[in-house]
């Protein structure tokens, strides 16, 4: 009866110990300034069966009572626990993890945590550049705790500042700061350089990692030959836009206004078109002159009064008449009847005479 009891109890033993879940494997902690992460993986036997996990904590210096454990996360389906708001930076403390289902539990997974020992430091962030001549002006934000802090308040933080010709990426210099801004001085002026900078504890041993290198070109006086290229340049614009604007408007006056084929094709000289032939003016002349002379005495005082209230009038028109006059007394060429005409206005003049 004893052997079959103590048989039993081996049987039950054996169960228990090979039957219990699987404990998780390759616990580790994701921990970056102030952010604590748990993580781990489940065993593959574990992969299609309801499975959870419970996280807890406590001080390092406690006993190891099951009542000092503080849990954290109770039967979550994840693989992952954040212990960012229970963990202080300058404690010691012990996390453990284990897996839950079936109505059975695993054993516990021990891990020692030192947040200022073990947490990496993160690196800076928004670096910005303010370009100068021949400097540039660094400005950047230090690493910051998960409630939005600075970490130099929990510890004390330097800053290295590593920066290169963009052109010889292997000469390297570095300035160290200890506060978020610095000046380069002095640089080459319209050269473009390469940066990046980092923070470090030396009482705590840690360094974060560089941040991403940025490029920013310099400035300073510009060169003599370039001053005179760009006043050239303007000068050159200056007249060309011009003459080029009124060449243009010329070339749309002349293309408005159009001229008769018969003006653009005409062979002749353009002075003889306007010239009128001589004798055509002179036969005018002469007739004007014969209805004067023809006229009785009395109508030529009427004639010569109106004439003169004309030439009043119009001292255009009577200059007109007096050089058509000469100009046919000048010609000295007279036709048949002027001479007739002559004659008989003799003989009408000299009548009067001889009735007195």
């Amino acid at each position: 009866m004893i052997l079959r009891l103590f048989a039993w109890q081996v049987f039950l033993l054996a169960y228990t110990v090979f039957a219990a879940l699987p404990i998780p494997y390759n616990v580790r902690m994701d921990a970056v300034n102030t952010r604590y992460i748990m993580i781990w993986d489940r065993n593959h036997s574990m992969a299609n069966h309801n499975i959870t996990f419970t996280a807890q904590y406590k001080f390092s210096h406690t006993q190891s009572d099951e009542g000092t454990y503080t849990g954290v996360c109770v039967r979550i389906t994840e693989e992952r626990c954040d212990f960012s708001k229970e963990l202080g930076f300058n404690n010691e403390y012990i996390l453990r993890v284990r897996a839950e289902g079936r109505g059975q539990m695993s054993n516990w997974y021990w891990l020692k945590f030192i947040p200022d020992e073990h947490a990496a430091l993160g690196p800076p962030s928004n670096v910005t550049f303010d370009p100068g001549d021949a400097m540039l002006t660094v400005s950047f934000r230090e690493p910051m705790a998960e409630d939005n802090t600075p970490m130099s308040s929990m510890l004390v933080m330097s800053f290295s500042l590593q920066y290169w010709e963009k052109h010889s990426p292997s000469k390297k210099q570095e300035r160290v700061f200890d506060t978020t801004e610095g000046t380069l001085f002095p640089l080459k002026p319209w050269t473009e350089y390469c940066l990046q900078v980092n923070a470090f504890s030396k009482p705590y041993n840690k360094t974060s990692p560089y941040t991403q290198q940025q490029c920013v070109r310099t400035l300073g006086q510009p060169p003599v030959w370039k001053v005179l290229l760009a006043l050239l340049g303007c000068v050159g614009l200056m007249t060309i836009v011009p003459v080029y604007r009124c060449h243009k408007k010329r070339k749309s006056l002349v293309s408005k206004h159009t001229f008769p084929s018969g003006i653009l094709h005409n062979t002749q000289d353009p002075i003889s078109l306007l010239l009128l032939p001589r004798e055509e003016s002179c036969a005018v002349t002469v007739v004007m002159a014969v209805q004067v002379e023809q006229t009785s005495q009395g109508q030529q005082q009427q004639v010569k009064g109106q004439g003169d209230v004309e030439a009043e009038q119009d001292s255009g028109s009577s200059s007109i008449q007096r050089g058509q006059g000469s100009s046919s007394q000048d010609s000295g060429i007279y036709s048949g009847e002027d001479s007739g005409k002559r004659s008989a206005g003799s003989t009408t003049t000299s009548q009067p005479e001889e009735r007195h």
